[in-house]
C-alpha cells in the first residue's frame, strides 16, 4: 500500500556507522563525480546519510548503477540541457526505488524513459 508522507515531517535517522572506510567515501566521491550537476547534495552530506544508512554498502552499489547508466545515456546521447540532464536522473532514482511512471516528464519519450529503466535493470 503506498503512503503520501509530508516531506515536512521527516527526521533524518540515528548515524548507525560513526565512520566509513576510506575506499567506500572514494566511491561516493567518484560517484557524485559523474552525477555532477544533476546530484546538488554535496559529498559531505551524502556521506552523512550513508552514516545512516542500515546496509550502506548495498546503497553504494545502487547510486553506483545510477550513476554508471547516466553516464552511459550521456556518453550515447550528449547533451548539456540540464534539463533533460535532470530528468534522466529522476528516471534512474525512480527504476532504484522500482517506480516507473512516467508523469512530468516533458524532455523525456515513453520509449528513452523504457530503455533508461532497462538499463538501470541490466535487461
Amino acid at each position: 500500500m503506498k503512503k503520501k508522507v509530508d516531506l515536512a515531517n521527516l527526521r533524518k535517522g540515528p548515524i548507525r556507522h560513526p565512520t566509513l572506510p576510506d575506499t567506500v567515501i572514494a566511491r561516493i566521491t567518484a560517484f557524485k563525480a559523474m552525477l555532477g550537476d544533476v546530484d546538488t547534495a554535496s559529498v559531505e552530506r551524502t556521506v552523512d546519510s550513508f552514516k545512516r544508512d542500515a546496509n550502506p554498502d548495498i546503497e553504494l552499489v545502487i547510486w553506483e548503477r545510477i550513476a554508471s547508466t547516466f553516464q552511459m545515456y550521456l556518453f550515447r546521447n550528449p547533451t548539456i540541457d540540464l534539463a533533460v540532464r535532470k530528468e534522466v536522473f529522476a528516471v534512474l532514482v525512480g527504476a532504484s526505488m522500482g517506480v516507473e511512471e512516467r508523469k512530468n516528464f516533458t524532455h523525456l519519450g515513453d520509449r528513452q524513459i523504457e530503455l533508461l529503466i532497462a538499463n538501470y535493470r541490466g535487461q
